[in-house]
């Protein structure tokens, strides 16, 4: 199956996961916080850097064709993991049996991404693909865990082709009221339908340059969305484009309107990862960069409070975004989990 990835690219589905502790493996040294709302007391509780408050997590590509490719993962990083995320299209049903097994019998997570397919917001607002959410429903009714899924991902983003705009004239999309109304659609239909142990994660893009959808205008409303997610990537230069830029650089802006809009819902990075500027994969060398640094300056970004999971975007594609590019992220890694 294929899926959206950086910037509209399509991908073989994948997993992206966040790191627990199971009998098999060592003792994490990463905190796996819970969902509930970030209160004073609570954001007092955890330690103060990102690489001690957040769950880590990764995105393997090919996960879901090759499952041992997450135990290979597992065995570079020394942990087990605790959540699985993969992606799903239109007409694709679940909780299904991918999910049983990944969900390891409640003990791991499981969050899925969904492409709403060539359908129009208006399409789903006013029913025509209730057949399609019974059936769902009817599947999540069945799943006996809680299962998370980010439906239309990165929607603000520019090279979707269902980006609410303002005049409606994406192929697959539709104004920003059109989309909200899509959105409280489904998420109520499910609900209602006894689909009551899915969890729905609002996941825009971290990118606010001009092109892009504001996510204040397309906010559905707290009682429709249980997570915050966003994507973001440092994707250095190549010959015509690009820059390297850190974490913060990269979510700053994004994660304080989003925020803004749910002063008590937790914020998970859904996909991060870096360019590797040692190695030429399409983009120039870069000597002055160092991939082991930003990931160590990531885990210790202290600015953004209420984060609650980094998802490293594991797949070598535009470029090559693994923790394992190169010996140091990985080892910085390592390093931060003992």
């Amino acid at each position: 199956m294929l899926l959206r990835s950086p910037r509209g690219c399509l991908v073989v589905a994948g997993l992206s996961v966040l790191l627990a502790v199971a009998p098999a493996a060592p003792t994490t040294a990463v905190i796996t916080p819970s969902v509930a709302a970030s209160t004073a007391e609570e954001r007092a509780h955890y330690p103060r850097s990102l690489g001690e408050r957040a769950a880590l997590g990764a995105f393997v590509e090919g996960m879901q064709a090759d499952p041992e490719r997450l135990t290979d993962l597992e065995a570079k990083i020394g942990e087990q993991v605790g959540i699985a995320s993969y992606y799903y299209g239109y007409g694709d049903v679940f909780p299904a049996a991918p999910e049983r097994h990944f969900s390891d019998q409640g003990r791991r997570r499981v969050l899925v991404s969904w492409d709403m397919g060539p359908t129009r917001f208006t399409e789903w607002s006013r029913g025509r693909h209730d057949r399609y959410l019974d059936r769902i429903a009817a599947a999540a009714r069945a799943y006996p865990h809680e299962l998370y899924v980010r439906p239309w991902p990165e929607m603000n983003g520019d090279w979707q082709s269902f980006q609410p705009t303002a005049d409606g004239d994406r192929p697959h999309g539709g104004t920003y009221r059109q989309f909200k109304r899509a959105w409280r659609h489904v998420v109520t239909y499910l609900r209602e339908h006894g689909a009551d142990n899915l969890r729905w994660v609002f996941n825009p893009t971290a990118d606010t340059y001009a092109e892009t959808t504001p996510v204040r205008a397309i906010w559905p409303g707290a009682a429709y969305v249980d997570v915050l997610g966003l994507d973001g990537f440092n994707w250095g230069a190549d010959e015509g484009w690009g820059r390297w830029r850190s974490f913060r650089a990269v979510f700053t802006a994004q994660y304080r309107r989003l925020t803004a809009l749910a002063p008590r819902l937790p914020v998970w990075i859904c996909e991060v990862a870096s360019k590797e500027p040692a190695i030429d994969d399409g983009a120039p060398v870069d000597p002055r960069r160092s991939k082991a640094a930003w990931v160590r300056s990531m885990l210790a970004e202290r600015s953004m409070p209420r984060v609650r999971a980094l998802i490293w975007f594991h797949a070598d594609k535009e470029r090559d975004w693994r923790i394992d590019s190169s010996a140091r992220p990985l080892r910085v890694l390592r390093r931060a989990l003992r």
